[in-house]
């Protein structure tokens, strides 16, 4: 096993010893270069009622670039693609350490991002415009779409 299989290994058990329900992408195996896992909305936001399965795909550079992680079911977000789900996070980016893991995105980095939107770094335009120009109906909307989208916690 390669070191960044051992590394992803360590960071998958780490997820499920968390409480983190890991799903495979397809087949019935969950894969180390593809899977999911299960996401619940943070508390005290408009997405504390959703579920979404979040997306990993790891490349063999792991942990020194960050793994490819995205939404799999629609969300509505400034940045977060709605098409795709793929996610505008400068520290899965730009800023991403070999010190973070998995559960770091989970438990810190996805919760952070979607409690403080950034409408200044869109992928969604017309989230960030919303946001922007009428927060309450901006709410409003992302509690729609997480009952219509998301599955119920």
């Amino acid at each position: 096993m390669a070191a960044w299989q051992k590394r992803l290994t360590r960071d998958m058990v780490e997820l499920r010893n968390a409480g983190f329900e890991l799903v495979p992408e397809s087949g019935t195996e969950v894969q180390l270069e593809c899977f999911r896992v299960k996401f619940k909305g943070p508390a005290e936001t408009p997405y504390a009622q959703g579920q979404w399965h979040i997306r990993f795909t790891v490349a063999p550079t792991f942990p020194f670039t960050s793994p490819s992680v995205g939404f799999v079911e629609k969300i509505l977000h400034p940045n977060i693609d709605w098409g795709s789900g793929s996610i505008c996070l400068d520290a899965l980016n730009k800023k991403w350490s070999p010190v973070f893991t998995l559960k770091h995105i989970l438990d810190s980095l996805l919760p952070y991002l979607l409690a403080y939107p950034n409408p200044d770094d869109p992928l969604n335009r017309d989230a960030a415009a919303l946001l922007r120009e009428n927060s309450q109906l901006y709410t409003n909307q992302v509690m729609e779409a997480v009952i219509r989208y998301a599955k119920a916690v």
